[in-house]
């Protein structure tokens, strides 16, 4: 996509910019709005905004709170769930977003649930990749560490308070080949603390008792080999939300949304035919 159709954006929140990328040249037309994971960025999408803007649907991508351009404030308070989920509705506010798709990958996943289940602004669909609505301890049997493993990483972010850089590391879409090279990622692109701060809110929240009242059409997107995302979880999920549809990926772990762009950009682009 070439420049004159993407504008880089922000926000000031009151709690610190947001930054977010724009394409919006169909007046009338739906507007996808993407969801990057832990320790990633807006780069994510920029493949599937490309494309989206040939089939002349309009879509939107942002640096998350802690993530990419946005505000690395070391505050605990403005890295739980719900600020995320303030952030984006109070993006969509500015830019006149009625009625968007939502795809969230992983984190942004359920960020996405969140803004889903609050109905806050109302949405034409769901798509989530990789993407957990409880704590995946739980699902893989060691729940009960759970406690004591937030206190461990919660003191080790108090700890790590001291720590900054002049400038931190922007990952770019790719680069991450697998889980020992995203956790690096994550402890180059934001603070430590802060990063430490968002392992625990993956472990915090619980939907489990409320995502059955998302009304929007759900798609998920899986693999059989995820290690966050239980084939248990996916049988709960499929209980709640028995309209829902669910697709198993052919890749084969969980970064079904950076390594497998052709085919979740297909899954996309159907979903969009069907509103």
């Amino acid at each position: 996509m070439t420049e004159d159709l993407i504008k880089e954006k922000y926000i000031d929140t009151g709690r610190g910019k947001i930054f977010y990328w724009l394409s919006n040249s169909f007046p009338g037309k739906p507007t996808v709005v993407f969801l990057h994971g832990l320790s990633s960025n807006h780069t994510t999408w920029m493949k599937a905004m490309s494309i989206l803007h040939e089939y002349k649907y309009n879509s939107l991508a942002w640096d998350m709170r802690g993530h990419g351009l946005s505000d690395k404030t070391k505050k605990r308070n403005l890295y739980e769930l719900s600020v995320f989920s303030e952030d984006l509705c109070d993006i969509m506010k500015k830019e006149k977003i009625e009625k968007p798709i939502m795809v969230g990958y992983s984190f942004g996943g359920s960020v996405a649930i969140d803004c889903a289940i609050k109905d806050s602004k109302p949405l034409s669909g769901l798509i989530l990749l990789g993407t957990n609505h409880a704590n995946p301890m739980e699902y893989n049997g060691v729940g009960f560490l759970t406690g004591i493993g937030s206190k461990f990483v919660g003191l080790l972010a108090f700890l790590m308070l001291w720590q900054n850089r002049k400038e931190y590391y922007y990952y770019q879409h790719g680069k991450a080949v697998g889980y020992w090279d995203s956790v690096l990622d994550g402890l180059r692109t934001m603070p430590i603390s802060v990063n430490l701060w968002l392992l625990i809110q993956t472990v915090s929240f619980d939907f489990r008792k409320t995502i059955n009242k998302i009304k929007t059409p759900v798609t998920f997107i899986n693999t059989k080999k995820d290690i966050f995302v239980t084939e248990k979880e996916i049988e709960d999920l499929k209980n709640e939300l028995p309209n829902a549809k669910f697709i198993v990926s052919k890749t084969d772990s969980h970064f079904v949304g950076t390594n497998s762009q052709d085919e979740v950009i297909e899954i996309i682009l159907g979903f969009l035919k069907t509103i």
